[in-house]
C-alpha cells in the first residue's frame, strides 16, 4: 500500500510543476475556419481620381465629354487628358518644339483621346520601324483660347506631326516629310471617322473633298478634327 502511494505521489511532481498559477481562459474555437481575403482582380483607381501632373503615368480618367459651342470659340466640359506618351506616340509643345506636350494643352473629348490612342496602336502595328508619331495640342481642360490656334477650343481638334524621311522625333517640313507614310496616316484618320484634315498647300497628299483641305500654315503638321 505505502508503495503504491509513494508512486502517485511521484507521478503528480511533473504534473503540477507544468500546471500555469494562474487560470487561462479557453480559446474559443471557430465554428468555421478562418480565410483571408485575396482580391482576384487588381486594385483599380476610381474614376475621379484627380490627374495634375504626370506622377499617373499612362492613366487615362474616362468620362463623359461635352463639347460646347464651336472649335473657334467654345468651352469642354469633363475633358479627358492624354497622357504624355504611350504606344506609337508621344507628345511635345508646337510653340518650343520640345517634348512632351504641355499639361495644359492635352486634354480633348473623350472621342478625341480615344482616337489618339487608337490611331497610335495602329501605327506602331503597320509600322514598326518608323518610330512613334508626334502629337500636338489638343484643348485646354475647360477648353477656350490657346496660343497660336484659333481654334483647339472645346477639345475636338489635334495637331499631329508629319513623319519625317530620316525617321527623326523633330520639327517636320515639305523638304523632309515622308510623304507616303503621311498619306497612310491621313488615310487611318478617315477611315476612324475624322471629319476635318487640314494639310498644308506644299503638301503632296489627298483625300475626300471637304475633309481634307488645304491650308495656309500647315505645312509642317496635320490639323485633325474628329466628331463631338
Amino acid at each position: 500500500m505505502w508503495i503504491g502511494l509513494v508512486g502517485l505521489l511521484a507521478c503528480s511532481v511533473p504534473l503540477a510543476a507544468a500546471l500555469p498559477d494562474r487560470d487561462v481562459p479557453a480559446q474559443p474555437v471557430p465554428s468555421t475556419p478562418m480565410m483571408m481575403a485575396i482580391p482576384e482582380e487588381p486594385v483599380l483607381i476610381p474614376r475621379t481620381i484627380e490627374v495634375t501632373g504626370e506622377d499617373g503615368g499612362a492613366i487615362i480618367d474616362w468620362r463623359e465629354s461635352v463639347p460646347d459651342g464651336t472649335p473657334n470659340g467654345g468651352r469642354l466640359t469633363g475633358a479627358v487628358r492624354l497622357p504624355a506618351s504611350g504606344t506609337g506616340y508621344y507628345t511635345y509643345d508646337p510653340r518650343t518644339q520640345s517634348e512632351p506636350g504641355g499639361l495644359e494643352t492635352r486634354w480633348g473629348t473623350a472621342r478625341l483621346v480615344r482616337e489618339i490612342v487608337e490611331l497610335g496602336r495602329w501605327w506602331a502595328k503597320a509600322n514598326p520601324g518608323a518610330g512613334p508619331l508626334g502629337i500636338g495640342d489638343l484643348s485646354r481642360r475647360q477648353g477656350g483660347r490657346i496660343d497660336g490656334h484659333s481654334s483647339h477650343q472645346n477639345g475636338l481638334d489635334v495637331d499631329i506631326r508629319l513623319p519625317r524621311r530620316d525617321r527623326a522625333r523633330g520639327a517636320a517640313n515639305p523638304a523632309n516629310y515622308d510623304r507616303a507614310l503621311t498619306q497612310q496616316v491621313v488615310d487611318r484618320l478617315i477611315a476612324q471617322g475624322a471629319d476635318l484634315v487640314l494639310i498644308g498647300p506644299s503638301l503632296d497628299l489627298r483625300g475626300p473633298a471637304g475633309v481634307v483641305v488645304r491650308w495656309p500654315n500647315h505645312d509642317d503638321h496635320l490639323h485633325v478634327r474628329f466628331p463631338g
